[in-house]
């Protein structure tokens, strides 16, 4: 009994086992085939959910791109910018798709807008650093916010829930970086060169005597045309070596001779005393009009074989033209001659006119950019900062009218020049801007102590604002110039090096001059602020 018992429970349980086993298995398969329907269900989300966020990014990043194009575009006017900005947004594929081919782009562009109005929008105006706001205004606008929606992306297995289609949309705001910039400026000697008698050369520069002589009557303009005694705008040649009769001649000496009459009484035949007429001679000399120099100066000049009048055919010719060139040349310190700020002298007034130029282009756009103004030379042969930065370029451009070519010393210290640069720079500066020095020059570096330190000097002042970040823009004016230098220069600050070399005047390039005065005025750099 025990036995067949214990056999019938053996077979009891396993009886049990076996009809359980079937029931299980079928409910795994349910539970298994609902959640590959719910994991196939976050996969597809999962996909659709990854297809929007990248096609969000793209939106986004065609935004952005947008915004920065159409801040470029500002310089042009609002509706050069919003068309830059349009341009750049359909080049930037979104959901796969470039919305517009390459041909017939601007034709295409306008029928897009047209198609897909709302889908697109710019406006134009100034963003407040303080308060990161956008305020729109069609003056000098300085900024661009651009807007643009994707209304019809497809889904992909979104669809059997109904949902077929998304929409994406994007808004960026551009403006240009405000600059400060550091206008460095040659104000040697040399400044005058080209509108000298020693400029004449007509051998090899065929030409350079007629403009030089056309620069020389318009200084004689601009300077009220001046008569001093008899003296002619044309020079006239007088062989006499004598300063006295030279200047006689000239109507700068004139000559009175008084008399008085005599006094006598005698007494006796044949005797007797008395005192006689006589006379008296006055010479009168009309003033030398300025502190520095003298007639005398003057007719010492044109009458040396060693001075630029001889090498020109203007020796013993006196006029204005021979004195005026005398003052360019010997006097042209504001100490000296203090009229010479309004002369119009090449190349110091091509230098004047491209920087009117260029603190004009800055206004084209208010882009919050200062200007600081240093010229290289000053009393101490160094430099001096004439303008700290400002954003009244009408005052800076004032005190480059009234400064003339020696004004303070006649030297070049381009190494001091570029020091007072950077270091209007380090006091001033704001942090959000970009700073950058304009250097300009004509001739070569010959302070302090020489040329050879001269230069080496300028390249450590250049190390020096290349520490900072400062970048160094330089320009090399005419043929003299130390264009190795310049280029050095600007290698050294990760700057741009322009040269603009000297032809048989100041026409050859004065246009060039305008022109990159222009290039850098334009050379804006672009923020993406939101």
């Amino acid at each position: 009994m025990f036995k067949v018992q214990t056999c019938l429970l053996q077979n009891g349980r396993s009886t049990r086992r076996d009809r359980r086993g079937s029931p299980r298995k079928g409910s795994i398969l349910v539970l298994a085939a609902v959640f590959t329907v719910v994991v196939l269900a976050l996969l597809a989300f999962s996909i659709d959910l990854g297809y929007m966020i990248n096609v969000q990014g793209e939106m986004d990043r065609a935004v952005d791109a947008a915004a920065l194009a159409g801040a470029g575009g500002l310089i042009d006017g609002a509706p050069a910018a919003n068309l830059a900005a349009l341009d750049v947004l359909l080049r930037n594929p979104v959901g796969s798709q470039i919305l517009v081919e390459d041909e017939d782009r601007e034709a295409k562009l306008q029928a897009w807008l047209e198609q897909h109005e709302g889908d697109f929008e710019t406006e134009v105006g100034h963003w407040d650093l303080d308060t990161q706001t956008f305020s729109q205004t069609d003056v000098l606008p300085s900024a661009i916010k651009v807007s643009a929606s994707y209304e019809h992306p497809s889904l992909f297995f979104a669809r059997v829930l109904g949902v077929s289609s998304f929409e994406v949309r994007a808004e960026a705001v551009a403006r240009y970086q405000p600059r400060d910039i550091a206008v460095v400026l040659d104000f040697s000697g040399s400044m005058n060169d080209d509108s000298e008698l020693k400029s004449i050369d007509d051998r090899h520069k065929p030409g350079s005597r007629e403009a030089v002589l056309a620069d020389l009557r318009q200084i004689y303009e601009d300077l009220d045309s001046p008569q001093y005694g008899d003296m002619q705008l044309e020079p006239v040649y007088i062989s006499s070596t004598d300063n006295d009769t030279v200047k006689e001649q000239l109507g700068l000496v004139t000559v009175t001779t008084t008399s008085s009459k005599g006094k006598g009484k005698g007494k006796g035949k044949g005797k007797g005393k008395g005192k006689g007429g006589g006379s008296k001679t006055v010479r009168t000399e009309i003033p030398y009009p300025y502190p520095s120099g003298s007639w005398d100066d003057y007719i010492d000049y044109v009458k040396s074989s060693r001075n630029a009048p001889a090498d020109a055919g203007y020796q013993k010719k006196y006029g204005f033209l021979t004195l005026i060139n005398y003052w360019l040349e010997r006097q042209p310190g504001h100490d000296d001659t203090p009229d010479l700020w309004k002369a119009g002298a090449q190349p110091v007034t091509a230098v004047k006119d491209a920087v009117d130029v260029f603190m004009d282009y800055i206004q084209e756009v208010d882009c919050d950019d200062r200007v600081a103004l240093a010229i290289y030379n000053s009393s101490s042969a160094a430099a001096l900062l004439e303008s700290p930065l400002t954003d009244d370029f009408a005052a800076v451009q004032d005190t480059v009218q009234h400064r003339q070519a020696a004004h303070y010393h006649n030297t070049t210290n381009i190494g001091a020049g570029i020091r007072e640069g950077y270091l209007e720079l380090n006091r001033n500066a704001r942090v959000g801007s970009k700073k950058m020095i304009v250097l300009m020059t004509d001739g070569q570096a010959n302070e302090p102590g020489g040329t050879s330190r001269a230069k080496q000097y300028a390249l450590e002042q250049a190390a020096l604002a290349a520490e900072r970040g400062y970048q160094i823009v330089t320009i090399s004016l005419g043929n003299n110039a130390d264009t190795n230098l310049m280029e050095d220069i600007a290698e050294l600050t990760n700057g741009v090096h322009y040269n603009i070399p000297g032809g048989t005047s100041v026409n050859d390039y004065e246009d060039d001059l305008l022109t990159t005065f222009r290039k850098i005025a334009d050379d804006r750099p672009l923020l993406l602020v939101k």
